[in-house]
């Protein structure tokens, strides 16, 4: 099957059609992209091989499914078009699971930003940070909510999902006695979560708890974990979080890609990828 072509024609009748039929193939659209690929539950963030992937994005790329990943995420292009992207991962095998594209983008205009989708065969999208001085106050919070969920309304209709990745930040600021990140949510209900374990445990939640949450609304989440003694940045499985607890929760809400991102390691970042994917094997994932 040709996902491209599927997405195009999908899109148009889309656009023909009312919104709930449309929102049910859109859903149906997204399943089956899962489905068609055999082994694309573990991704690999690039972010955490940054350094690498601007030296030599496509000698990046084959390491990382050297190391056996069969998804990633792309966060940046790093000078090169997106069908130079999509040809190294095409080249490796891999399927590009998300991508992470910022705000300003999105404020330019979403047409770019989906024909771009297109060509990656990508079908879900996150916004992966908010500037200081755009989330002062409720005020900016609910200003963002209403934006957010224009584009997601948006994107749904044409066959893709938008997600919010979280920092701790969203936790820390609090407004009417509730995590400013719940504002988001509880204003945006189109806006899909991509929640970030590790920044969910540093804002003082329990990863596990804060995901139950989501039923069907965190297709996506960023596996790292904890170290027990510093509390920095660690290896999958090599630290505090309940691996256990995680999981049982990211089924049941129906999270379909599990993204392995480190921010800092303490040794080559491809050794970090390595450690964590071969945990998170272990525990059933593929």
């Amino acid at each position: 099957m040709n996902n491209l072509s599927v997405a195009c024609s999908r899109r148009e009748f889309l656009r023909r059609s009312g919104a709930v039929a449309g929102s049910a193939l859109a859903m149906r659209h997204l399943t089956a992209a899962f489905a068609a690929a055999k082994t694309t539950q573990i991704g690999a963030q690039l972010y955490t091989v940054r350094d690498a992937c601007k030296a030599d994005f496509a000698a990046a790329l084959k390491k990382v499914a050297s190391l056996g990943y069969r998804g990633v995420q792309i966060s940046g292009y790093h000078g090169k078009t997106v069908a130079e992207v999509r040809k190294f991962c095409d080249d490796n095998k891999l399927n590009i699971l998300a991508t992470h594209i910022g705000l300003d983008e999105f404020e330019k205009g979403v047409d770019p930003i989906l024909k771009d989708h297109d060509v990656l065969k990508c079908r879900y999208i996150a916004i992966p940070f908010l500037p200081a001085q755009r989330r002062k106050t409720k005020e900016d919070w609910l200003k963002l909510a209403a934006q957010f969920e224009k584009w997601a309304q948006e994107l749904k209709k044409r066959g893709f999902t938008l997600m919010y990745h979280n920092h701790a930040f969203e936790f820390e600021a609090q407004f009417d006695g509730k995590p400013a990140l719940d504002l988001l949510y509880d204003n945006a209900p189109t806006l899909q979560a991509e929640p970030d374990l590790y920044w969910i445990a540093k804002g003082g939640a329990d990863p596990a708890k804060f995901l139950a949450k989501f039923k069907s609304r965190a297709p996506m989440i960023h596996c790292k974990d904890m170290d027990k003694t510093d509390g920095s940045f660690a290896e999958v499985g090599s630290g505090s979080f309940d691996w256990d607890a995680i999981l049982k929760v990211a089924k049941d809400v129906g999270t379909v890609g599990y993204l392995v991102e480190q921010d800092k390691c303490k040794r080559d970042p491809f050794d970090s990828l390595k450690m964590s994917l071969e945990f998170l094997k272990s525990k059933g994932l593929k």
